[in-house]
């Protein structure tokens, strides 16, 4: 693998995958007690949710797209530019996290749901991927 022939934009994607997959693990929601008066009985990560598993995804196959030219011996050519794949698959994980913060689960009154800090890693993750891409296309 060349190193070398990654650019500066090149990392920032890499960065944002990285970013990614940290943010999945961590807590997106934390479930409180509610009535009963108890502190936090339950979380859930990124990986609970299919939104979740989509955002590793596609940040993963932009990540890819990414090192794939660092590879001399593979020849890898798209349909589209690479910048507007990386692009259209960070902006489509930049949705999903935004729907996961919208759509947030209800507690039905029982007990008190909250957000979590990776929830908003992954979308703050999401958007790096997608700025990444712009960089890209802005240097092509």
């Amino acid at each position: 693998m060349e190193i070398g022939k990654l650019s500066r934009n090149d990392l920032i994607v890499l960065a944002g995958f990285v970013l990614a997959i940290i943010g999945l693990s961590l807590h997106w929601y934390t479930v409180g007690g509610g009535l009963v008066g108890i502190g936090t009985i339950g979380v859930t990560s990124g990986w609970d949710y299919g939104l979740g598993v989509f955002i590793f995804i596609f940040t993963l196959l932009a990540a890819a797209i990414v090192l794939l030219k660092a590879l001399p011996s593979v020849k890898f050519a798209l349909p589209i530019p690479e910048a507007l794949a990386v692009m259209a698959l960070g902006g489509l994980s930049v949705v999903f996290a935004l729907i996961k913060i919208i759509a947030k689960p209800s507690g039905a009154g029982i007990v008190h749901v909250g957000w979590g800090f990776g929830i908003f890693l992954t979308l703050i993750a999401a958007a790096i991927v997608t700025f990444g891409g712009f960089l890209k296309n802005s240097e092509s």
